[in-house]
Order: structure tokens, then C-alpha cells, then sequence
């Protein structure tokens, strides 16, 4: 299977307070490049240009650290999502909101941070808790919030707009998040796409309203 096409996205970067904004910056690097496990607070302090002191005002401890970086992660990410146009029709809606998700776990630097996390999971599995309960559920949010518009376009039918949610974006990811947790080769951009497109097709044969009866003339 061919690797991703997707070039890396540019690193986003913390907005604070000067300090604490080289903190942060800094910190996001050192854990991208080791790893939780073997970066310390004193690679971190050095590599920000602050004392130790300094680092430890901010966080007292590269748990906390780290907890804050997944937070700040999940938010930007967030803010970068925007619900697509209906005018050219729901299917073509889908697909794109579809190939926004894709694109994330297609890039090289959205799926080295989610590497870090999940590498994380046996000595630190609170963090991972923490990764899914804020990144996961913004994702599923922000699409819950978009099904809920088409069905009240009349565009969708379902019960429960966080189940269709969570449905549309297993349909439309498949086995992308596995593949990324496991550090496993990527499909191409070509690949995804068509696994993305059949899964958008999956979607609205289940939950697109069938057509009322035909009027006689």
C-alpha cells in the first residue's frame, strides 16, 4: 500500500503570554521528536530558553504539561473545522466534511502527535483518556452539529445525531485511526478518498429519507 501524498501541515502554535507560549512551542517539539517518555522538563526548559524555575511556575509536572499541550491540541484543531456548504447538495457536503477527517489522519504531523499519545497508553492511560474524551468528542460534536442541520433540511432521517455521528465517521476513516495508532502505512490520497466516498455512499443509503409516494396527474 502506498504512503500518504499529503505534505505535513504547518505545526500550530500557542498564543499566551510570551513565556509560556515558548513553553508550550517548545514542549509540543520535544514530545513530537522523543517521545512522553524520554523528553524531560530540562530538555524542555532548554530548549523554551527559561529556567527550570520558570517552566515549573507554569507546570508542575510533565504530566500536567502534557495534559495542558492535549487540550490546547484539541482546541486549535477545532477552531480549524467549519461545517461545509449545503447549496451543492448533501452528498457532495459529506464527502467534503469526509475529506477534512481524512486529510487529518493523512498528515504527517497530525499523526506523529497522535502516535506520541497512543505510545502513551500502558504507563500513562489517563492521557489517552484525556486525548479521546476532548479531541473525540469535538470531532463527533462539530459532525453531530452538521447531521442535525441536513435533517432539519429534511436532507437526513435518524434517531440520534451522536450515534449518526460516530457511524458516518467510522464509515468514512475505516481502519485510518488503527493504522495510525500502530504506525502502519497510509493509503495514498487516492486510496482514502475512494474508501471515503464509498463510506459517505454506505451513510446515505441508511440514513437519507426515501422518497414519498409519486401524485398521479
Amino acid at each position: 500500500m502506498k504512503e500518504s501524498t499529503l505534505e505535513p501541515a504547518n505545526a500550530p502554535e500557542y498564543c499566551g503570554g510570551r513565556k509560556e507560549s515558548q513553553v508550550v512551542n517548545a514542549a509540543r517539539d520535544e514530545f513530537l521528536r522523543q517521545g512522553f517518555a524520554k523528553t524531560s522538563m530540562e530538555a524542555i526548559a532548554r530548549a523554551a530558553n527559561v529556567s527550570k524555575a520558570t517552566l515549573y511556575a507554569y507546570f508542575p509536572s510533565k504530566e500536567a504539561l502534557f495534559s495542558y499541550l492535549i487540550e490546547n491540541e484539541c482546541e486549535m484543531k477545532r477552531a480549524l473545522f467549519t461545517p461545509p456548504s449545503l447549496d451543492g447538495g448533501v452528498e457532495a457536503a459529506l464527502g467534503a466534511l469526509g475529506m477534512k477527517f481524512v486529510a487529518h489522519f493523512l498528515t504527517k504531523n497530525e499523526t506523529t502527535f497522535f502516535q506520541t499519545v497512543s505510545s502513551e497508553r500502558a504507563r500513562f492511560p489517563e492521557l489517552c483518556r484525556l486525548f479521546f474524551n476532548t479531541g473525540q468528542k469535538q470531532a463527533v460534536d462539530f459532525v453531530a452539529a452538521f447531521l442535525q442541520e441536513c435533517k432539519e433540511k429534511g436532507e437526513l432521517s435518524f434517531a440520534d445525531a451522536h450515534l449518526a455521528a460516530n457511524q458516518f465517521l467510522n464509515l468514512v476513516l475505516c481502519d485510518l485511526p488503527v493504522r495510525v495508532a500502530l504506525g502502519l502505512d497510509l493509503p495514498n490520497e487516492d486510496e482514502a478518498q475512494r474508501v471515503m466516498k464509498a463510506g459517505v455512499s454506505t451513510f446515505l443509503r441508511a440514513f437519507r429519507p426515501a422518497p414519498g409516494p409519486s401524485r398521479s396527474p
